[in-house]
């Protein structure tokens, strides 16, 4: 199965890509503004959590925390029988 991809509904603003109708938009995971505290945060993130895309503007600003087996959230069938 693949995953559709969600059409980004984005405007530039100040040199950030804000929503064009944020009242459409799920809450955003908020992070921090400055390079390198971004990088140490996404690092972090990328060990606890899954991004995902906003179905409102289409901005991978959503994470989620990971489920037990590694953040897909599905079981194989093999584990199902055991």
């Amino acid at each position: 199965m693949t995953e559709t991809e969600i059409p980004q509904r984005v405007k530039l603003a100040g040199g950030h890509f804000v929503p064009e109708f944020p009242d459409e938009c799920e809450p955003h995971t908020p992070c921090p503004s400055g390079y390198l505290a971004r990088d140490e945060w996404f690092e972090k993130m990328t060990e606890t959590h899954v991004q995902r895309q906003c179905t409102g503007c289409g901005l991978w600003a959503i994470w989620e925390p990971k489920t037990p087996d590694g953040g897909t959230g599905q079981e194989t069938a093999e584990e199902n029988d055991g």
